[in-house]
């Protein structure tokens, strides 16, 4: 599997979820631990502000880019 790219100002939907469509304000990796300290990964939050004027942050995979 590819991994996805999201780019700042990127129109974007969620996927597999009614609702409103986003813009792509900031793109955040943040490390995340598991079980264990050792069991470290990184992570791609997406900062979105969405249409009906909120602002959230979003996994990477739950994101699709719409074709404007």
């Amino acid at each position: 599997m590819s991994k996805k790219i999201i780019k700042i100002n990127d129109r974007v939907k969620r996927i597999n979820q009614g609702g409103c469509y986003g813009t792509v304000k900031d793109v955040r990796e943040e490390t995340t631990a598991k079980a264990t300290d050792k069991d470290k990964e990184n992570a791609l939050l997406i900062n979105v502000s969405w249409d009906n004027g909120t602002l959230s942050y979003v996994a990477l995979e739950a994101l699709e880019v719409i074709d404007a």
